[in-house]
């Protein structure tokens, strides 16, 4: 016969597991091309979550794992473009050119944004160009990370070293972060990922 106070012992015991399992499952990483990626990180005092993560690959070739974090978890692009902290952190797949990097970057940033955006970050943009020639390569496993604060700018960092000083202002962190969420995404699957979608939709694009 089944003692019943070892019954309501064990009872309690798996509902305090699964208790434990609930609030560890946040800060639980998860996995994209063998690249952990954390479901958490802090940017200046406060807590951001994984929106979203996924591959960017350029000619068949995977380039980097990009995460992207922010306050609150949402599929708005535009939303996250707008305002609040957010957090891009790119995880090296292959040895790249930091310059073919930077040039690609600075394409999508004039792809995504009007003249006037532009024209606007004009300084934010040279220095960030600037900066990133300091650096030949990158390199399988190491990181890229981009943070932006608001009301004092945006920041970059190769692994944790940073590059440069921060980027003033919160018009350069819009036009910067619309290379991988605005209208001409560098790849629209990895949009989806980043906004916590499928990777794969019909007629999939990517611009070059």
């Amino acid at each position: 016969m089944t003692n019943p106070i070892s019954r309501v012992a064990r009872t309690r015991a798996t509902i305090a597991s699964f208790c434990l399992f609930a609030l560890a499952a946040p800060s639980q990483a998860v996995e994209i091309q063998q690249v952990k990626i954390p479901n958490q990180v802090t940017l200046a005092n406060k807590e951001l979550l994984l929106n979203g993560a996924g591959t960017r690959s350029v000619l068949f070739a995977k380039a980097y794992v990009a995460a992207l974090y922010v306050p609150a978890k949402t599929d708005n692009s535009a939303q996250i473009i707008a305002s609040g902290p957010r957090k891009m952190v790119l995880h090296i797949l292959r040895d790249i050119d930091v310059n073919e990097l930077a040039a690609a970057m600075l394409k999508g940033m004039r792809k995504n944004n009007t003249a006037k955006d532009l024209s606007d970050v004009t300084i934010q943009m040279a220095s960030f160009g600037q900066v990133f020639g300091t650096i030949p390569m990158v390199r399988n496993g190491d990181t890229i990370t981009f943070d932006y604060v608001p009301g004092i700018g945006s920041s970059a960092y190769v692994n944790k070293t940073q590059l440069g000083t921060v980027l003033p202002g919160d018009q350069f962190a819009r036009v910067f972060f619309r290379i991988w969420l605005g209208d001409q995404p560098v790849q629209d699957s990895l949009k989806r990922e980043l906004l916590g979608q499928t990777a794969y939709a019909p007629a999939d694009k990517t611009y070059n």
